[in-house]
């Protein structure tokens, strides 16, 4: 009878409505006779129902895997188009006995590049070389302990192949580093050195961009002091290096290098500078050129837009 009369005075001072997540609480005035009177209104703390969460539906097992696609798929479309497809070395019987050592060889090299560069020395073009043909012959990857690191040895390795490029620019069209095209060398190593592609292609790409300004520079201020055959070579540096590793359309790394070069080249200048590029670049390099001077869209002597 008790435990009645407390059901009833309880449901007499308080009754709840719900209105979405909300409790409604009346109670009872006696000044009316009565009557229910509503007196305030809370947020309900305890749901009755539980609600169907992420981590308690099958979905989101397949949301995980759809997103773990696109976002290799994003990876893939980052990447350059001049970025190869990476062969795999055929290795004989005699060849994967001795794996593990020549693991060890190409271990024992980087601990020694890391070791010179910590003593302030730089990292030898011999060393990157010999690193790649290691991993690339014997199917073995170096095992470099930060990103910092990996990335130190990888801008070098960016430098080696640039500065060769510049070194052939008027004798040679096909650039090779040690017998292996020089897309297949730096793309190679970045995979040797566990670096991921879409990230070693940017490195790249903003290492393209830095020398593109800087030799453009140069050859400006050779132009000035009347050494024009000295000019044009700079200039060759630049269409190699563009043939061999051509920026994307519309790239950011060329759009920093026109917005850098306009703080130092008027237009005519920069008209200038193209024309003479005109003549000693390969056609397939021209749209790029362009957009590195910030002449898209610019009319040029023959009232012809650059393209």
């Amino acid at each position: 009878m008790s435990s009645l009369v407390i059901i009833f005075i309880f449901q007499a001072l308080f009754k709840r409505r719900r209105s979405g997540s909300e409790v409604l609480v009346y109670k009872r005035d006696r000044s009316l006779g009565g009557r229910e009177v509503l007196v305030g209104k809370r947020e309900e703390n305890w749901p009755t129902t539980r609600k169907t969460t992420p981590l308690s539906s099958n979905d989101y097992t397949d949301e995980k895997k759809a997103k773990i696609t696109r976002l290799r798929n994003r990876r893939k479309e980052e990447l350059p188009q001049w970025w190869p497809q990476l062969l795999n070395s055929g290795l004989n019987l005699n060849e994967m006995i001795n794996r593990e050592e020549y693991q060890r060889m190409a271990n024992r090299l980087i601990r020694a590049m890391m070791d010179n560069k910590m003593s302030g020395k730089d990292i030898s073009a011999n060393d990157i070389i010999q690193l790649r043909h290691i991993c690339k012959t014997f199917g073995v990857r170096a095992s470099i302990e930060t990103a910092n690191a990996r990335d130190s040895l990888y801008r070098a390795a960016i430098n080696l192949v640039l500065s060769y490029c510049e070194i052939i620019a008027n004798k040679s069209t096909s650039v090779q580093i040690n017998g292996e095209d020089a897309r297949q060398f730096i793309a190679g190593l970045a995979d040797n050195i566990g670096l991921e592609n879409s990230r070693a292609a940017r490195m790249v790409s903003a290492a393209v961009a830095a020398c593109t300004r800087s030799r453009i520079l140069q050859a400006w201020a050779l132009e000035v002091q009347g050494k024009h055959s000295e000019a044009l070579f700079e200039l060759s540096k630049v269409c190699l290096i563009h043939r061999v590793f051509p920026p994307e359309e519309s790239s950011p790394e060329m759009e920093m290098v026109a917005r850098g070069l306009e703080n130092h080249l008027s237009l005519e200048q920069r008209e200038s500078i193209l024309e003479s590029l005109f003549t000693i670049c390969s056609e397939e390099t021209h749209r790029s050129l362009v957009e590195a001077l910030g002449l898209v869209g610019i009319k040029d002597s023959q009232d012809k837009r650059y393209a």
